[in-house]
């Protein structure tokens, strides 16, 4: 039997002599007909044989009907498993990204922020893996898109087991002539490597398994190919027809004045057509003669960071192109596992499983959906999950079992910690400290001074805008009881979770730029974004970011209640009646840091803000926000036939299953701005 299945085998028994063998030489394709649910089991013999690029069984989530094999990135999609894997954040039968449920052994692993699988077992551990697409029981609720429930081995009475290395390196691959000017082999080297054996401590009666996989991976940083400024633009020289934009304020004026050593009026053009001289410049036709901005006018903090941006390998058209700096991943998971068959009290199982991960990006994105960072800001993230699952399945008699379960999941993440170039703002050339208009550092005491993310039209250099702490933990328990009665097999049940969020988020704390080149220029010319970057002249309207240190500790409880009825109507129809009752508790801050909008109501907890603006504790404002509904009833109707030709040809049809889901939010959606 494998996990999830509702298999019916129809045997004929004819009488024979003593002196008649049966042989089985190979196995019978099983066929669910009674089962209304859709999926596929995919077991160890299949899992280990196929050629998975980084050994995690989530990857073959894409081989099912109904499911996109990549996501369409309307998430983050940064918090990977297990170092660097694939977190599964893909979309099942049209639903959200965010809509599937990830178990390990029954226990919810899911991730709590954008929900992807929070914790991959070693592949050798993992005795079966199921994957219910659509149409699933009343016994599976809160997610909309698709259950995945991964099973691990256990011990017998014999000692069994395997001990595996996986190897990747560039010196077996080809050289990439492609790749930008250099065509050269980028370094890749991974080994993976581990053993999962199992046996017994008491035959018949206790077991163990054990499982450990180490991965090592070390890969060349690729930047890709894009443009950098030209050795003729980081001397400020842009000739001619660039900078086209006018002087927009007298303040701005004044400050160009006091660089240049002459009078710069508001509204003067920055280049026009003519002037070409120091003398074209003193008489007010344009800032800067023949498209050059001198030195002199340049800003101290551009002075003081230009050395931060990296010459192009041409420096006439300013291609480049980097693949020498690398990306290093470190990942530790062990498993452990008892498992103990006692005739009073049941089969109980427990395990644990604990995955450690580091890694070290060379060129860490800077901001989701950013541009290309050319330049070593290197970021160390460490990850820490741990699961445990305690399990009792007792017999009831001949017609009656009893499954209990209870999990805790934890997993704590520490993303993008600044590694290296270290430097005070005041030594880079930027006003700082209290009682200045320059920046004042908002991180927590202690925390390093570096520079600021610069931004750009097609580049971007500095360390990641956002660095976040996020320990979660999630709670769960559960409770099946399932009896057969004549043609009925019955089933009760009911789970609880509850779900811990928490978040430390440094986003910006020394401050961030943009620079489009909408002040010396149009925005579009080549070269005008660093121009802006010379004189430190950012985006009008954001283009500098910084913000407080933001906590955030999110939390939501979820029960849920199911009945299912299985009834054999006749020997070839199954009808699965159920339904299932669940409450979901809107997320809520432990210290009430939400906030919404009802349009003409006064807070009365915070009377200087906005009208319209409230908080949890004002009148008619619970914790919540939203109210939490008890009326969610999702009832299951399916319907499997099986007819049964004289030729012996068995086929099955489903009719379906009538379902009604409600999906579970986010802890994003109460996300208050980052920045």
């Amino acid at each position: 039997m494998q996990v999830n299945d509702q298999l019916r085998i129809d045997i004929t028994l004819e009488v024979g002599t003593v002196k008649e063998e049966v042989t089985v030489a190979a196995d019978v394709a099983r066929v669910e007909t009674e089962s209304t649910q859709l999926g596929d089991v995919i077991d160890s013999k299949k899992m280990l044989a196929l050629p998975l690029n980084g050994r995690s069984y989530i990857d073959l989530l894409g081989l099912q009907a109904g499911v996109a094999p990549a996501t369409a990135g309307t998430i983050g999609g940064d918090r990977p498993v297990s170092g660097n894997s694939n977190a599964g954040n893909i979309s099942v039968n049209g639903q959200r990204e965010t809509a599937n449920a990830f178990l390990v052994n029954g226990g919810d692993v899911s991730e709590g922020r954008n929900l992807g699988a929070g914790l991959v077992p070693n592949l050798d551990s993992v005795e079966e893996f199921r994957l219910i697409t659509n149409s699933f029981d009343a016994e599976y609720g809160k997610f909309s898109g698709a259950v995945m429930n991964a099973i691990t081995k256990s011990g017998t009475n014999g000692i069994h087991g395997d001990v595996f290395e996986f190897l990747r390196n560039d010196k077996l691959d080809a050289t990439v002539f492609g790749f930008g000017l250099n065509p050269v082999k980028s370094e890749l080297r991974r080994n993976q490597f581990g053993y999962a054996v199992g046996g017994p401590f008491w035959k018949d009666r206790l077991f163990w398994f054990t499982d450990y996989q180490g991965t090592r991976q070390v890969a060349a940083a690729e930047t890709g190919s894009f443009q950098l400024p030209t050795a003729l633009q980081r001397q400020g020289n842009f000739g001619p027809g660039t900078l086209t934009g006018a002087i927009d304020g007298p303040y701005w004026a004044q400050v160009l004045s006091q660089r240049l050593g002459y009078t710069v009026s508001n509204g003067e053009s920055y280049w026009v057509a003519g002037c070409n001289t120091l003398a074209d410049a003193q008489s007010g036709t344009c800032v800067f003669p023949g498209g050059v901005i001198p030195q002199k006018a340049w800003s101290p903090a551009a002075i003081g960071t230009l050395q931060y941006i990296p010459a192009p390998l041409d420096p006439v058209s300013g291609a480049y192109s980097n693949n020498s700096q690398r990306d290093t991943v470190t990942d530790n998971k062990i498993g452990e596992r008892v498992d103990f068959n006692n005739r009073k009290t049941g089969n109980w199982s427990f395990y644990y499983q604990f995955d450690d991960s580091t890694v070290n990006s060379a060129l860490p994105v800077l901001e989701e959906g950013g541009a290309n960072e050319p330049t070593g800001f290197p970021s160390l993230t460490s990850s820490r999950a741990q699961q445990f699952v305690i399990s009792d399945t007792k017999t009831l008699g001949p017609t009656a079992v009893n499954e209990a379960r209870f999990s805790f999941f934890r997993t704590a993440l520490h993303k993008d910690s600044p590694q290296g170039s270290v430097a005070s703002l005041s030594s880079l050339g930027f006003v700082t400290g209290a009682g200045t208009l320059g920046i004042i550092p908002d991180g927590k005491p202690g925390y390093p001074q570096f520079l600021p993310p610069l931004t750009f039209r097609g580049f971007s250099v500095g360390f990641p805008a956002l660095n976040t702490f996020q320990p979660d933990n999630t709670y769960m328990g559960s409770d099946g009881f399932s009896k057969v009665v004549g043609r009925h097999t019955l089933k009760f049940g009911g789970e609880f979770r509850y779900l811990q969020v928490n978040e430390r988020n440094f986003a910006n704390v020394n401050g961030g730029f943009s620079f489009n080149g909408t002040v010396t220029g149009n925005g579009i010319a080549p070269g005008t974004d660093f121009a802006d970057y010379l004189l430190g002249a950012p985006v009008s309207q954001g283009g500098y970011t910084q913000a407080a240190l933001q906590l955030l500790d999110s939390r939501t409880r979820y029960g849920g209640a199911y009945a299912q009825d299985s009834w054999k109507a006749t020997p070839n129809l199954t009808l699965n009646l159920g339904v299932r009752w669940e409450v979901s508790q809107p997320w809520y801050d432990t210290q009430g840091k939400i906030q919404t909008f009802i349009p003409g109501q006064q807070s009365t907890l915070f009377p200087g803000s906005p009208k319209g603006l409230v908080f949890p504790g004002d009148p008619g404002v619970p914790k919540t926000l939203a109210p939490t509904r008890y009326n969610n009833f999702g009832p299951r109707l399916g319907l499997a036939y099986s007819p049964d030709f004289s030729d012996g040809v068995l086929v099955r049809f489903l009719a379906g299953q009538a379902k009604l889901a409600f999906a579970r939010p986010t802890a994003s959606t109460i996300r208050p701005s980052k920045i």
